[in-house]
């Protein structure tokens, strides 16, 4: 099941794809991906315009993130995450 939110006029698609498990895409010209202790993980994501999406923040209703993995959609100017929560 998926639905779109609106953020700063940006559409982003939320797709369930799994019990917990949550992919959230749009067009984004930049994304800010970072990470504050070990390089390999995620700890947070800011679509251009939003959402900031950040490790123990709710995500939109659904849980507690735990997770943020970026997958790469093969297409330019386009940001795709998976958000695992708890």
């Amino acid at each position: 099941m998926s639905h779109s939110i609106r953020s700063s006029n940006k559409k982003r698609t939320i797709t369930q794809v799994g019990d917990k498990e949550y992919i959230i895409e749009g067009t984004s010209g930049y994304g800010k991906l970072g990470f504050e202790v070990d390089p390999s993980v995620l700890t947070y994501l800011d679509f251009e315009s939003g959402p900031f999406l950040h490790i123990g923040d709710n995500f939109l209703g659904h849980g507690k993130i735990v997770e943020i993995n970026n997958i790469d959609s093969g297409k330019d100017d386009y940001l795709m995450v998976k958000i695992t929560v708890e």
